[in-house]
């Protein structure tokens, strides 16, 4: 049986080139780490005298939200390493007035939209049209909205936008929204 040839310089080329491509790819590639369950609140207070029955309206969060300490209990990533994130579930809830047989519940209210914000960019997040009295309720999440740069800009806040359908005029009124997060994070 003959044996092959193997000519000079041909094929010694083409090895060098396939170990320098597999070795760059080696040393370029980031793993990364997807952190879910990541929790966030948001309380949004109003007057029932502040809305107007039949269009949207913005309130404003209470407070602001970071994920930092939530990245460093969860493996010690800090908001540097965020790659990605995004809302995976949220739901809102009457917290005030909450008066037993009253039939106040969020059935008071014909359409909410919630957006995250931190200074100047803004992201619609989820939405509801219509509610039952069920409380908590779902609100409709926007698949695959990536808010990684709100998350990684270190805190945040959210404007809850309110079409009420009924209100009463001297009552408070307190909504808490919950969000959970999936935080894509550079791994080691």
């Amino acid at each position: 049986m003959k044996r092959p040839t193997v000519r000079p310089g041909k094929y010694p080329l083409f090895a060098v080139l396939a170990l320098f491509a597999i070795s760059g790819c080696d040393a370029t590639s980031t793993e990364t780490i997807i952190l879910g369950d990541v929790r966030a609140d948001f309380e949004f207070e109003f007057d029932g005298s502040a809305l107007t029955t039949g269009r949207l309206q913005d309130v404003a969060s209470q407070s602001t939200f970071s994920v930092g300490p939530q990245l460093a209990s969860l493996g010690g990533f800090t908001v540097d390493e965020i790659v990605s994130g995004r809302v995976t579930a949220a739901s809102i809830e009457l917290v005030i007035p909450t008066f037993v047989g009253s039939g106040i519940d969020l059935r008071a209210f014909n359409e909410v939209i919630l957006q995250l914000r931190s200074g100047t960019t803004v992201r619609e997040v989820a939405s509801r049209t219509g509610f039952t009295a069920n409380e908590p309720a779902a609100l409709n999440v926007i698949q695959n909205r990536d808010v990684g740069s709100l998350l990684s800009a270190g805190a945040f806040d959210a404007v809850l936008q309110v079409n009420p359908a009924s209100l009463i005029p001297t009552e408070d009124y307190n909504l808490e929204v919950v969000l959970t997060l999936s935080i894509e994070v550079e791994g080691v």
